[in-house]
């Protein structure tokens, strides 16, 4: 018992080390984004999924995060968001992005819709694009749906609504990040493509979770997180 009890404890202290959230946003408000390090530039916050959520209507509208301390492993990691639809997605033409950290010249991260209404993970690594495209989606304005877009040792992956859509066998990740990670529009200096849908509960882990890991509750923080969970539910089939 005492040597279960050592290994335990040495897996638990392991696993808090090695994967972890790296940061979370409710989007509650304005205040609340400027308190976490965000800018806001237009946009409102509006009733999402859980309490408020940010809303882009207009070219220009957008939040930044500045990168550093919060993606910190390029190799793999996890993006997730809750979104509530401004509109059918049937009726989406060209691409709007949900999320996306990327500038001309470095590689990239984008969790976003496409032409058709299509969902997509999508990572830049190398100078090399990837992507795992869902097939049309039958999304309906008011509704709310969770998006997750993961990268790893399993390759590129996109959940929807907790479940696996989509997937690419590329395991490469993104070499070099821009300064900034965008929400609910494009890059600077030209944020044209305001997606008229709110996003809130945005999380980044620095680990590829799995489809048990995701958050689809409410998006408070939840500590312990990612693989510890994982281990601690093998650890209590042990006799």
């Amino acid at each position: 018992m005492k040597t279960l009890c050592v290994i335990t404890i040495t897996l638990l202290c392991f696993s808090t080390a090695i994967a972890k959230e790296t940061f979370f946003s409710a989007l509650e408000s304005k205040a609340e984004v400027e308190k976490e390090g965000g800018t806001v530039d237009g946009g409102n916050f509006v009733p999402g999924k859980f309490g408020n959520g940010f809303v882009s209507e207009k070219a220009g509208d957008v939040i930044h995060f500045p990168v550093e301390d919060r993606f910190v492993n390029l190799d793999e990691g996890t993006v997730e968001l809750w979104v509530t639809m401004g509109m059918d997605v049937s009726t989406v033409t060209g691409e709007l992005f949900l999320f996306m950290t990327y500038k001309r010249g470095t590689d990239a991260v984008f969790l976003q819709f496409d032409n058709g209404g299509k969902a997509r993970m999508r990572i830049k690594s190398a100078g090399s694009w990837f992507n795992a495209d869902s097939g049309a989606l039958n999304w309906k304005k008011g509704e709310h749906h969770h998006m997750a877009g993961t990268w790893g040792p399993g390759g590129l992956k996109l959940y929807l609504d907790g479940k696996l859509e989509a997937e690419h066998g590329s395991k490469a990740g993104p070499k070099v990040f821009a300064e900034t990670f965008e929400i609910n529009n494009a890059s600077p200096p030209d944020p044209k493509f305001p997606t008229n849908c709110v996003v809130d509960g945005l999380r980044i882990s620095d680990h590829q979770k799995e489809a048990g890991e995701l958050v689809l509750d409410d998006p408070a923080p939840v500590q312990p997180l990612g693989k510890l969970t994982t281990i601690w539910g093998q650890l209590k089939t042990v006799k």
